[in-house]
């Protein structure tokens, strides 16, 4: 991994973060392994700091864990750590669709942009595609509000890492998943703020619930 070629139109805390992120999710990064970053610098090919700067950040996701004069370590996502962050998002959801209604009914533009896109990873198999486009076609809709401080809240769950870790270990068809979201799109375009909220709310208690395997 080149710091030109890899790191390229990305922070480099921001890159190995979210390679990191995807090691942990497949599996690369197991349970327990110890994250140095030191190994961690010379495999990517940075320095320290980027390293130290992204381990920081992730540890408040609670993929990794920081123990006090041990180091950081892989932590084992559970069922139970993902259905609290869909428990959020689905307070927050539900909440920001009613409000998101009048922008996104007038202009549904990134709702429909996000969906190409899941529909395109879809149908070349890409996982990371499908998360990084259902986390934009949601983010949309809290956006949408207009509410800066549900949208900062809304990040803080880093969305995208949590989606990649339910499309991989709960076996999601990517193509299901990308089509879900139609009925979100219809109802912002022709439908009513009560519809919207409660298709958003079902779409985020049928995820909290999916097994992780």
């Amino acid at each position: 991994m080149s710091t030109s070629s890899a790191f390229e139109n990305e922070s480099l805390s921001e890159k190995v973060k979210r390679t990191i992120v995807d090691r942990v999710v497949d599996g690369t990064y197991p349970p327990g392994m110890r994250l140095v970053e030191l190994q961690l610098a010379k495999e990517f090919g940075v320095s320290q700091a980027p390293v130290r700067e992204a381990l920081r950040e992730l540890s408040t996701t609670r993929l990794v864990e920081n123990i006090p004069r041990r180091g950081t370590f892989v932590r084992a996502a559970t069922q139970d750590d993902l259905s609290e962050v869909y428990f959020v998002r689905l307070a927050l959801e539900g909440t920001a669709a009613a409000a998101a209604y009048p922008a996104l009914h007038a202009d549904p533009s990134p709702l429909r942009e996000a969906l190409a896109g899941m529909r395109e990873a879809a149908a070349s198999n890409d996982a990371h595609g499908i998360a990084r486009y259902s986390t934009q076609f949601h983010r949309a809709v809290v956006a949408a509000t207009g509410n800066r401080l549900m949208t900062e809240i809304w990040d803080s769950l880093y969305v995208e890492a949590r989606t990649m870790a339910t499309v991989v270990r709960g076996h999601v068809d990517l193509e299901t998943a990308a089509e879900a979201h139609v009925p979100i799109l219809e109802a912002f375009e022709s439908g009513t703020p009560e519809l919207c909220t409660s298709l958003v709310i079902a779409h985020q208690h049928e995820y909290s619930i999916l097994p992780q395997g």
